[in-house]
């Protein structure tokens, strides 16, 4: 590469990596705020910093990296709006399928989900096929690899050394049957499969958010923590060290939820006010 097909590079890289940024900024900033701070914004201006820090030190293999760590998610979602905004903003194109497309290819070849990524690059292809209305056929084969797929996760647990290689576990949620055809559920977990864990789940008063109760443990560490879910994100509003049933948390009205606790509970994290978007719910908390 020449120094002047460097320079064009350099130039359309920090071009369209601002504009991700700014798209990701308008869509997502202050989807989750905490007693006034918005990590979300925060993150996005720091890496808008450190991208104009990336081209000013020339460096390439940066600016790359950083735009394939930001389209991720958008390619996850299947985001259709993504590339024309990038046009709009920067003359640029940009496909952020392209990847996802030849990763497919080889799935399809190998006529089988052999992987984790194989799982999730079939299920992000076929949310992206049905957003587009692609060709049946394509999708019939997405299908077909899942339901495949599917057949090997009817238990509870997994095979032992198919738990191994995946360095994590998976459970059936829920099985439906449909029209003939068994919809099968599975979560899969990163890490181990923990020693223990208890969920306790309330739904708001008008059904649009919820909060949970969880107790955690791997056998050498556990935590109790409040999590309150709104439509487009979560986080934890309290937690604590170590297993408590004691620590309650219901809700009050939609917007205000009561958390309770006894007074030698010590907290690593305790906030009094959440926001998402214009979604803003108050934390009340009562020590008994």
């Amino acid at each position: 590469m020449t120094p002047e097909q460097k320079q064009s590079e350099l130039n359309r890289l920090r071009a369209v990596t601002l504009s991700s940024l700014d798209y990701l900024l308008e869509r997502l900033g202050g989807s989750f705020v905490y007693d006034k701070l918005d990590p979300v914004t925060d993150y996005y201006l720091q890496q808008k910093r450190q991208t104009e820090k990336y081209y000013k030190q020339r460096r390439l293999d940066r600016l790359q990296q950083r735009l394939v760590s930001l389209t991720k998610g958008l390619q996850n979602r299947a985001d259709l709006s993504f590339a024309g905004y990038i046009k709009e903003q920067t003359g640029y194109d940009i496909d952020i399928f392209e990847d996802l497309r030849k990763r497919i290819d080889a799935v399809i070849a190998q006529k089988k989900v052999r992987s984790q990524k194989d799982l999730n690059d079939v299920g992000t292809m076929l949310h992206y096929c049905q957003q587009t209305s692609a060709d049946k056929e394509l999708i019939d084969k997405l299908q077909a690899l899942l339901a495949d797929y599917s057949k090997q996760t009817t238990e509870l647990t997994a095979p032992a050394t198919f738990r191994k290689r995946e360095a994590g576990y998976s459970e059936v949620i829920s099985k439906v049957e449909k029209d003939g055809i068994e919809e099968v559920t599975v979560r899969f977990s990163a890490g181990p499969k923990p020693k223990y864990l208890k969920e306790q789940e309330a739904i708001s008063p008008d059904g649009k958010r919820s909060l949970c109760v969880t107790q955690w443990s791997d056998g050498k560490h556990a935590s109790t923590y409040v999590v309150i879910v709104f439509p487009t994100a979560s986080g934890a509003v309290y937690g604590t060290n170590g297993i408590r049933p004691d620590v309650k948390a219901s809700w009050k009205d939609n917007s205000t939820i009561v958390i309770e606790i006894k007074k030698d509970c010590t907290a690593n994290t305790q906030h009094k006010e959440v926001r998402s978007f214009d979604d803003v719910i108050s934390i009340e908390y009562i020590e008994y």
